[in-house]
């Protein structure tokens, strides 16, 4: 006895059709989106390169341009603010538990502080909680004219990529204690800082711990001033938008071997049972 003919279904066919490849144009769509976003930040880097290579400016302002000075080298003479001090908590050195120290720098003749990272200091061991003593070398040097060489930080380091700074909305819940006579805050607040010098603060932050261009994980860390500094290299996520690119391209092209699978069959299965 023959079997009865399977009806071919035009609605099924395009519905599997419709869902199949919307799928495929949903995952290529995400492919395309961390393309362009690998190459915004491929983009990005690149200036962050050449502004790292650039030469030092000598800003007398303020408010500097962020989008277009990140990353330069700064040199300017100026002091060291005594009274200006503030150990960013919860830092760490080689595993070992550390406060960043920020201090105030005041250029020579301008009327503006700006927040300086002069490195970490490592916490005692048997006391942990107990705040380290600032290095004999930095506490002579409060005072006296000297010049400040360092690297500006963007906007999002500031807000925590490289050191913590600002993490979201952080900045607003900010616990600050005293311990061995030196400020402790959890997390660094330009406009705390200013509230605490009651002096205006420039919209830039400068760090000594040297940047470099790459990655430098595992570089022992050095001594300045007393301070640990460590290199540290520019955030660079271009890598990860292109592995998940990969990742999604890879989909859209499973998914339209699906669908073109599933159409397949549905024609062959209505073909041979027409037979």
């Amino acid at each position: 006895m023959d079997k009865p003919a399977l009806p071919f279904s035009r609605a099924k066919w395009l519905l599997t059709a419709l869902l199949g490849f919307s799928m495929a144009w949903g995952t290529f769509s995400l492919g395309n989106w961390q393309t362009r976003r690998g190459d915004e930040k491929q983009a990005l880097h690149d200036h962050q390169v050449q502004a790292l290579k650039a030469a030092p400016i000598s800003p007398q302002s303020a408010t500097l341009d962020l989008d277009n000075l990140s990353y330069r080298k700064i040199a300017l003479h100026g002091q060291y603010l005594p009274n200006a001090v503030v150990y960013v908590d919860n830092r760490q050195l080689s595993g070992a538990p550390a406060v960043m120290v920020v201090q105030g720098f005041q250029p020579t003749g301008q009327h503006y502080v700006i927040p300086v990272d002069r490195g970490l200091l490592l916490r005692d061991p048997a006391n942990p909680r107990k705040a380290p003593e600032m290095p004999l070398a930095a506490v002579h040097g409060s005072g006296a004219d000297l010049e400040l060489n360092g690297t500006i930080l963007p906007r999002f380091a500031q807000a925590a990529e490289l050191f913590g700074f600002k993490v979201g909305g952080a900045a607003n819940a900010i616990h600050e204690e005293t311990d061995n006579g030196q400020r402790v805050w959890s997390n660094f607040s330009s406009d705390e800082f200013a509230k605490l010098l009651k002096e205006p603060v420039s919209n830039f932050v400068v760090t000594l711990q040297p940047v470099a261009e790459a990655d430098q994980t595992g570089q022992a860390a050095s001594q300045r001033d007393g301070f640990y500094v460590a290199t540290v290299g520019l955030p660079e996520q271009v890598a990860r938008h292109r592995g998940y690119a990969f990742q999604w391209y890879g989909m859209t092209v499973a998914l339209v071997v699906l669908t073109l699978f599933l159409l397949w069959k549905e024609f062959r299965l209505a073909v041979e049972s027409n037979r």
